[in-house]
């Protein structure tokens, strides 16, 4: 063991992430790029396949370039992905018939209200809810449009996954086509206790089984590469996850209750269960977590849809930061005592409100209010949201948390770090390597390739936060936070969103 070399893919929401790593997923070189991302009108999101695809060739011919004698080593290839958004292409071109429909989009909202009664089946068979966020209804609504008798979908024509299935396809030459479990069980169409697509389920939603790839654990062969100008042929494909299960693996969260949060996008909280699935009933989601075998593994998730695309809105809409990094200096400064209240519900609320008519809001401004104070405001409102996940995971599992593992760009402010320990509760323990989602997918790869037992040196970084003594002060921010989200529920249920005729 302990020889050999991994590449590993880390294809997200923003950008490609391509990583040269050793068999402990330590990254020897990584090449990045960004992903655009279309908006064709409020409440859609999509992305051009294709580009996808040609950026990930371009970062692996960067990384092959540097480093010619290391591709030659290669034992295997990871795979980690931005869950649920979802493709549609052709078998014989290649070609897809439309653009991918990312996780973020709600133009499916209408289809998920109007059939609510179908919810509890769903929440039985998958521990999901009936939301625009998974890929079932995204893959409906581009059938809907473009195969409405299914006549493609039934008879072969066209091929349906989520962007590990694509990149799969896609670098095998067109002959594995394939996903992994927990890619599989954010689709709303796998039985959770079977780990097989559910006849009911695709029925429902009029998705023919023929059109999706066979789940399978996610250490496992999940195909080879073929007829690649920028790859050697044959390289196993032998670690795939979700980029949240990527992750979960990567901090070595592999024991039941063990927890982490990623700060990306959104905020997205997983917690390890063990081989015991946890439905819930306090509007977290049960899910899986990355695998080895047959056994499945099981994890609860929550997921906060606006966190560190808050901080964007900061820089890019209201222009009162330049940079990210400015918002530890003005949280500083700010007026602790007459912060406002920012619900940054810029994408609805998730879990475990679950709340898509819900819209960023600002209570309390006076003529006082600054710059700092809504900088501060919005890094209170992300951590909130997180206190509440932690509150339905507490009562839902029988196991206490006693820390919290973090990763993603916000955690680099030790501003934002200690905000979030003190509303929490919880010791806040940051990654020693901002990669960690990338690592875990390299993890999941070395141990399928078996030049690793999976004895990982640890992630954790030297610097843990604990909660401090403006913990009381948010204890009772969080009553007044409870009691806004009840008003504003209220609000716009009665009233409809602002952007509402």
């Amino acid at each position: 063991m302990n020889q050999g070399i991994i590449l590993a893919i880390d294809q997200g929401t923003t950008s490609t992430r391509v990583s040269l790593m050793d068999a402990n997923a330590v990254i020897l070189d990584q090449s990045s790029e960004a992903v655009e991302q279309v908006f064709p009108r409020a409440g859609w999101v999509e992305h051009k396949p294709e580009e996808i695809w040609k950026s990930v060739g371009n970062l692996i011919s960067q990384i092959a370039q540097r480093n010619p004698d290391k591709i030659r080593l290669l034992a295997g290839i990871g795979i980690t992905n931005q869950r649920e958004t979802t493709v549609v292409w052709e078998k014989a071109t290649g070609r897809p018939i439309h653009n991918a429909i990312v996780w973020q989009d709600t133009r499916t909202s209408d289809f998920c209200k109007a059939n609510a009664s179908f919810a509890p089946v769903i929440r039985e068979k998958t521990g999901l809810v009936l939301y625009p966020y998974f890929s079932a209804t995204k893959i409906k609504w581009i059938l809907d449009a473009l195969d409405p008798q299914r006549t493609r979908a039934k008879n072969g024509d066209l091929l349906a996954g989520t962007i590990d299935t694509y990149l799969i396809w896609k670098i095998s030459g067109g002959e594995s086509f394939s996903t992994d479990l927990t890619n599989a069980s954010r689709s709303l169409l796998m039985n959770l206790n079977t780990g097989f697509w559910d006849d009911e389920l695709l029925r429902f939603f009029n998705v023919p089984k023929n059109l999706l790839p066979a789940p399978k654990a996610s250490i496992a062969l999940h195909g080879k590469s073929k007829g690649l100008g920028f790859l050697p042929d044959g390289i196993p494909i032998l670690g795939v996850a979700g980029d949240q299960q990527a992750a979960l693996f990567g901090h070595g969260c592999t024991k039941p209750f063990q927890a982490k949060c990623t700060f990306g996008t959104g905020a997205f909280f997983l917690v390890h269960t063990g081989k015991v699935p946890f439905p819930s009933k306090s509007g977290l989601l049960t899910t899986l977590a990355a695998n080895q075998g047959k056994t499945l593994e099981y994890a609860l998730e929550g997921s906060v849809f606006v966190a560190g695309s808050a901080v964007q809105w900061l820089r890019d809409n209201l222009k009162i930061i330049e940079k990210a990094s400015d918002t530890q200096e003005l949280a500083l400064a700010a007026d602790s005592l007459d912060t406002p209240f920012f619900i940054p519900a810029l994408a609805g609320l998730g879990c475990p409100h679950w709340d898509s008519d819900f819209q960023g809001t600002i209570l309390g401004i006076t003529r006082k209010t600054s710059k700092a104070d809504l900088v501060l405001a919005t890094l209170e409102g992300v951590a909130h949201q997180v206190a509440d996940l932690l509150e339905a995971t507490s009562a839902d599992i029988p196991g206490k948390l006693n820390s919290l593992k973090v990763d993603g760009g916000m955690v680099a402010n030790p501003v934002f770090n200690q905000i979030l320990a003190d509303i929490t509760g919880l010791a806040v323990e940051p990654a020693a390597s901002p990669e960690i989602t990338s690592i875990g997918a390299g993890k999941l790869a070395a141990v399928g390739a078996e030049i690793s037992a999976g004895d990982f040196p640890s992630q954790k970084g030297n610097a843990s936060t604990i909660p401090g003594p403006g913990r009381d002060k948010f204890l009772r921010r969080r009553d007044k936070w409870k009691a806004a989200l009840i008003a504003l529920k209220g609000f716009y249920h009665s009233h409809g969103s602002a952007g509402s005729s």
